[in-house]
Order: C-alpha cells, then sequence, then structure tokens
C-alpha cells in the first residue's frame, strides 16, 4: 500500500508529524498484511511461477505424483494435478492437492497423462508443467489388476467450468448461475 504525498503531510503545521506517523503505520501494517497473504489491493495477486518438475509413477492401480517446486512462493500456494486418458487433457480429471506436492491417485490398470500448477487462492494459475514434457506428454499406467474406475465427465474446480482444465481455484472471483454480477 502507499500513501501519496506522505512526505509533504509531515509538513504540515500542528498536526502534520501526528498524521504523518499515523498513516505511515498504516501503510506498514497494510504492507505487512499484504505480504502474509499474498494479497494485492490494486488488484489480483500475482501467480506463483511454474513449479520445476514433476515425477509420476505407477503400482498396484496407483499413480503416485511428486512436484518439486524450489521456486520463491507465499504461503498460502496450493497444488493441483490434473491427469486424462488423453495427451490433450480433455475432460481431464482434477486433483486438488493443497499444500501437499505429492498425491497418490486411484486409476487401476489405466494409462494416464499427467500435468501440473499451482496458484493461490486470489491468482490466476501458474503455467502447467507436463510429465514427459508439454511437447510429448508421456503417459504412465497405473499397473493394477483390475481397470480401475470409470471417471466421470469433469466438473471443474473453483469458479471453473465444467470441462475446463487449469482453473484451480478458479478464473474468476466470482462466477454466478446466470452470468450476472454478484449481488451485494
Amino acid at each position: 500500500m502507499t500513501i501519496p504525498h506522505l512526505d509533504r503531510i509531515r509538513s504540515i503545521p500542528e498536526h502534520g508529524q501526528w498524521l504523518y506517523e499515523a498513516l505511515q503505520a498504516i501503510q506498514q501494517q497494510a504492507t505487512t498484511h499484504e505480504q502474509q497473504t499474498n494479497s494485492n489491493p490494486k488488484g489480483a495477486p500475482q501467480p506463483p511461477p511454474p513449479v520445476d518438475g514433476v515425477k509420476v509413477t505407477g503400482r498396484d492401480g496407483y499413480l503416485h505424483v511428486a512436484i518439486t517446486d524450489n521456486g520463491q512462493i507465499f504461503r498460502g500456494i496450493r497444488y493441483y494435478c490434473e491427469h486424462a486418458d488423453n495427451p490433450h487433457f480433455t475432460d481431464a480429471q482434477i486433483v486438488p492437492m493443497h499444500d501437499s506436492r505429492n498425491v497418490s491417485i486411484p486409476v487401476g490398470n489405466q494409462a494416464r497423462y499427467v500435468r501440473v500448477f499451482s496458484a493461490y487462492s486470489e491468482s490466476a494459475s501458474s503455467a502447467p508443467v507436463y510429465h514427459g514434457g508439454a511437447a510429448a506428454p508421456k503417459a504412465v499406467n497405473g499397473g493394477g489388476s483390475g481397470p480401475g474406475p470409470a471417471f466421470l465427465p469433469s466438473q471443474g474446480s473453483g469458479t471453473g467450468a465444467a470441462g475446463q482444465g487449469l482453473s484451480g481455484p478458479g478464473p474468476v472471483p466470482f462466477r454466478s448461475a446466470t452470468g450476472a454480477p454478484p449481488v451485494r
């Protein structure tokens, strides 16, 4: 938070110094709050940087996903894993990982493509990172003895629409059933 003309306020006769100190304290408290919550009073906070990498293994009907993220991040980061039966991630299943960077997903003996990303509660999502690379995602088989679950159509996440991937907490702050703005 920036308070304009703060130095000029200090020079106001009689009470300028007191007003300056009060406003400076408010500015410092707001700045501390912004840092602790990764918020931005002028708009949405920046998304986190893309994660460094993702590793996926399959065994006994499960995919185990491990995200490497050594970037500079704020507390409250959320991680997401999406897996699909196709490299285009059409109708991908979304697995919120919250602040964990590891997840096990039951898939049975199915081959699944995996991508991961991160977001803050009020930010857009980071760019996705694909197992095998963005140009040629690599499928991993769960290796189970059974076929695994019949995945239902994706309903999305956050304020994202059904079937919409890479949404995390949502691409917009508010989504109504009718497309109308929020009622306040």
